[in-house]
């Protein structure tokens, strides 16, 4: 399949003023989005995120406030059906990165959150 600049990223969100959603695949589409290196997806090369490279950095204070600031740019960018209300780390393991994201729709009053572990 090729993309171009005209092709639909996902099949359920039709422009950016649709007031057409699916939750779980928002959700899908938010875990696909972080997990995706930059520059591996074939006709996309800047979709996705920079994540990729700070697993394996020690699950400190600093390691958070740069994942923080990754998956914010990264949703900004590639999920226009959500507002982020929240980034947080609930797992604090150093083995282990699980980032917490709360945000509502912007087409609805609905809230929600997904959970992403970073080393799947």
């Amino acid at each position: 399949m090729t993309f171009s600049s005209e092709t639909s990223l996902y099949e359920d969100f039709v422009t950016s003023d649709s007031t057409n959603f699916d939750e779980n695949a928002i959700k899908n589409a938010i875990r696909n989005i972080l997990l995706t290196e930059k520059g591996s997806m074939v006709g996309r090369p800047s979709f996705g995120s920079r994540l990729y490279k700070i697993p394996f950095n020690l699950n400190d204070c600093n390691t958070q406030i740069l994942a923080k600031r990754l998956v914010f740019e990264a949703l900004q960018k590639w999920e226009n059906r959500i507002v982020l209300t929240n980034i947080e780390f609930p797992v604090m393991s150093q083995n282990n990165l699980v980032v917490k994201i709360d945000y509502y729709f912007k087409d609805a009053t609905l809230k929600s959150s997904v959970s992403v572990n970073l080393l799947e």
